[in-house]
């Protein structure tokens, strides 16, 4: 389903704290696409996030924070700086399967925990509900579609291992050494993804990717 541009998120401030580049500089190419007006910045760690808050925590409406990062618990970072910022909203975004996740946002005091499995669409509804003070809780058992089976642009075994690893974040060497291919092997299968695809670039690729290997 095609996506259009939202201007209801004009002037909401959005703070994504993700450390996997490719999700994250491919979330916000999305979501200044899709999202007119709104103010979005990203980071990669926790102690960055803390220091951007320190200084502009007027700025942002939400905080969207990974549940995995490196060496802290997302739930557990969301909550300590949602005691330093409490007029700040705090909320998730998890690429766990882990239905019980939600709930445990919730009883934290979070206002959001969000899938990187949900279509684009469900999540320009969750940020369009949350910047008018709302709540939005994905469902981790049902955010993938039952329906229709995932597309797999007719890619190959090996290219849809391939783009598995590039929609995780890593780079050419580190898909060349877990395939046991060469890097030269690897953008020979990025250039055949990408032409499948019908994308120019790595950051459109994980795009498509949220729905191809989901």
């Amino acid at each position: 389903m095609e996506v259009s541009p939202l201007d209801t998120l004009a002037g909401f401030g959005l703070l994504l704290v993700d450390d996997h580049p490719l999700f994250r500089d491919s979330f916000v190419m999305a979501m200044r696409q899709l999202a007119n007006g709104a103010d979005l910045v990203a980071v990669a760690t926790r102690e960055q996030a803390r220091e951007l808050l320190a200084r502009q925590a007027d700025r942002f409406d939400l905080v969207l924070i990974d549940y995995k990062l490196p060496g802290v618990n997302g739930l557990v970072c969301a909550t300590e700086l949602r005691g330093q910022h409490p007029e700040v909203g705090f909320g998730l975004i998890s690429g766990e399967d882990d239905p019980q996740l939600p709930q445990r946002a919730r009883e934290a005091g979070l206002v959001a925990c969000l899938s990187k499995a949900q279509e684009m669409n469900s999540l320009l509804a969750a940020l369009q509900t949350l910047s008018q003070g709302g709540t939005a809780y994905a469902d981790f058992q049902g955010t993938g579609n039952t329906e229709d089976p995932p597309a797999d642009f007719g890619l190959t075994v090996r290219q849809m291992d391939v783009l598995r690893l590039l929609a995780s974040g890593a780079s050419n060497k580190v898909i060349a050494q877990t395939l046991g291919i060469s890097p030269a092997t690897v953008k020979n299968h990025l250039d055949a993804i990408f032409d499948k695809m019908g994308v120019a670039n790595r950051l459109q690729a994980v795009m498509l990717a949220r729905v191809a290997v989901r």
